[in-house]
C-alpha cells in the first residue's frame, strides 16, 4: 500500500504506526501459519489422502519418532527466535549509536526483519499444535502426513531464511546502505507529500478554474478568531481536505500558522479565521483534523529524512566517530535530491472549495528551506575538513548546473558566500588552497552565466 492512496490522516497515521511496528507483521504471518495448520490437519482428516499410492509416504512413520522430531524442531526455533532477536537489538543498539536514535525507525520499519521474526515465531507454534495433534495417531489411527510434511517444508524454509536474515543485517548496517536506505525514504516522502498536496488544490478547484480569492470576500478579516492548542507535541499530519469542508460549509476562511514537524506548546495560536463565533463542536472537529505526537514523522514532512541525513554527517563528524567518508556519503545524496527539487513545482499553500472559493491557506516547505537545512549545519560543523568543505562546493557546482529558479541561485549563492568565508579563515597550504580556487571559480563561472 502506498501512502499517496490514504487520504485520512488519521488512517495514515494508523497506517505508518504498524509499518513501524514489530508486532504487526509477526501476529499476522502467526494467524496465518495456525490457519495453514488447521487447514492442512482437516484436509489430512476427511481428504482421504493416505489412500493414494503416490503420497503414501507421508502417511507411513512411527508417532513416537514423528513427536521426537517435532519436539526437536520446535525447541530449534526457539533458540533460533532468540538469536534472531539478540541479533535485531544490537543492530538496533549499533545503529543508535553511530546513526543517532531516530534511525532506529528505519530499522523497524525492514519489512524482511519483521517478516523473519514472525517466521520463526510460526513455526514454533505449527510444532507445538502438531506435536500435540500426535497424541491421537499414537495408536496408528490417525496420521496428518501432509501437515508434517508442511512442518519439514517451513523448517527447511526457516534455515534459508536465517541465512539470509544475517546477511541482510550484516548488509543494512553498513554505513552506505543506511544512507541510501534514508535517501531513498527521503525521495519517496518529498513525491508523496508534494503530490498529495497539489492533487488537493488542484481537485479542490477543477470545479471552478476562476479562483476566487479570499481577500476579495466580504468577510472582515481585520478581526480574527483565534485557536490555540489544547496540548503540546509535534504536528505529525494536518488534515488539509476536512479543514477546506469545514470552511466552506461555514462560509469562511482559515490560515494555518504551523508546519507538519514543527512543536507546539499549550495554548500556542495554531491557526486563524475570519469566522468570529464557532460552535463546540466545530470548534473540537476543527482540533481533531491536527494529529500531535511524541516525535516527528515523515508523513507530511519533507524536512525529516532531510534531519536524518545531516544527522548522520554530523555524528560522522564528531571527534568520537571522525568518518568524513560518511559525511561525504551523505552530502552526495543530499546534492541528488536538491537536484531533484529544482526539477519540482512546489505547492502553493492554498485549498479551494468546490466553487473555487479560497477557504484555507497553509504554510508550505520551500526550496530554499530544505536545500538550507542539507548544507548549513554539515558546514557548520566541518570547520576543520576540508575534504567535506570541497565535496560541498561540488554539490553546488551540480546544483547550479540544473538550477533553472531565482530562488535556486540565491541558494547556491548563499552556500558559496558562507563556504568561502569560512575558508578564508583557515589557513591552507598552496596544493589545497588551488583545489579550493578550482571549485570556486567553476561556480563563480556558472552564477555568472545565470
Amino acid at each position: 500500500m502506498q501512502l499517496s492512496i490514504i487520504k485520512n490522516t488519521k488512517i495514515l497515521k494508523i497506517y505508518d504506526a504498524v509499518k513501524t511496528s514489530f508486532w504487526f507483521t509477526p501476529c499476522l504471518i502467526l494467524s496465518l501459519t495456525i490457519s495453514s495448520c488447521t487447514l492442512l490437519l482437516l484436509i489430512d482428516l476427511y481428504a482421504g489422502l493416505n489412500s493414494l499410492n503416490w503420497l503414501s509416504f507421508l502417511y507411513h512413520a512411527d508417532a513416537a519418532i514423528t513427536r521426537d522430531l517435532l519436539t526437536t524442531v520446535a525447541s530449534s526455533m526457539m533458540t533460533v527466535v532468540s538469536i534472531t532477536f539478540s541479533i535485531t537489538i544490537v543492530a538496533l543498539t549499533n545503529a543508535s549509536s553511530q546513526f543517532g536514535p531516530r534511525l532506529i525507525r528505519n530499522f523497524m520499519e525492514d519489512s524482511s526483519t519483521q517478516v523473519v521474526l514472525g517466521v520463526f515465531i510460526s513455526l514454533f507454534i505449527y510444532c507445538l499444535i502438531l506435536a500435540r495433534t500426535t497424541d491421537d495417531f499414537a495408536g496408528g489411527a490417525f496420521l496428518p502426513g501432509l501437515t508434517i510434511a508442511g512442518a519439514i517444508v517451513m523448517t527447511l524454509c526457516g534455515i534459508l531464511l536465517l541465512i539470509y536474515f544475517i546477511h541482510h543485517i550484516a548488509l543494512n548496517l553498513q554505513s552506505d546502505s543506511v544512507i541510501d536506505n534514508v535517501y531513498t525514504e527521503l525521495k519517496d516522502s518529498i513525491d508523496q507529500i508534494f503530490n498529495l498536496q497539489k492533487e488537493e488544490e488542484e481537485t479542490r478547484s477543477s470545479t471552478n478554474q476562476n479562483k476566487i480569492s479570499a481577500a476579495n470576500q466580504t468577510k472582515d478579516r481585520n478581526k480574527e478568531n483565534q485557536f490555540r492548542s489544547h496540548s503540546c507535541g509535534y504536528i505529525q499530519t494536518i488534515n488539509y481536505a476536512d479543514l477546506t469542508d469545514i470552511m466552506s460549509k461555514l462560509d469562511g476562511h482559515m490560515n494555518i500558522l504551523i508546519n507538519p514537524g514543527d512543536f507546539v506548546v499549550n495554548r500556542m495560536v495554531v491557526m486563524t479565521s475570519d469566522i468570529k463565533q464557532f460552535s463546540a463542536k466545530d470548534e473540537q472537529t476543527l482540533h481533531e483534523c491536527f494529529t500531535l505526537g511524541p516525535k516527528r514523522t515523515p508523513l507530511q514532512d519533507p524536512e525529516f529524512a532531510v534531519h536524518q541525513l545531516v544527522e548522520i554527517a554530523l555524528r560522522a563528524l564528531s571527534p568520537g566517530i571522525n568518518d568524513p567518508y560518511t559525511a561525504i556519503a551523505c552530502i552526495d545524496k543530499l546534492t541528488a535530491a536538491i537536484c531533484d527539487l529544482t526539477q519540482k513545482n512546489f505547492p502553493e499553500g492554498i485549498t479551494y472549495d468546490e466553487e473555487g472559493v479560497e477557504r484555507v491557506t497553509y504554510k508550505t516547505t520551500s526550496f530554499e528551506t530544505l536545500a538550507n537545512i542539507a548544507f548549513d549545519q554539515i558546514r557548520q560543523y566541518s570547520q576543520s575538513c576540508l575534504a567535506v568543505r570541497l565535496r560541498q562546493l561540488e554539490g553546488l557546482i551540480r546544483i547550479a548546473e540544473q538550477a533553472n529558479h531565482a530562488t535556486h541561485w540565491s541558494f547556491v549563492r548563499h552556500q558559496k558566500l558562507m563556504i568561502e568565508h569560512g575558508l578564508e579563515q583557515q589557513q591552507l597550504i598552496d596544493l589545497d588552497r588551488k583545489e579550493v580556487s578550482i571549485r570556486l571559480q567553476a561556480l563563480s563561472k556558472l552564477l555568472d552565466n545565470a
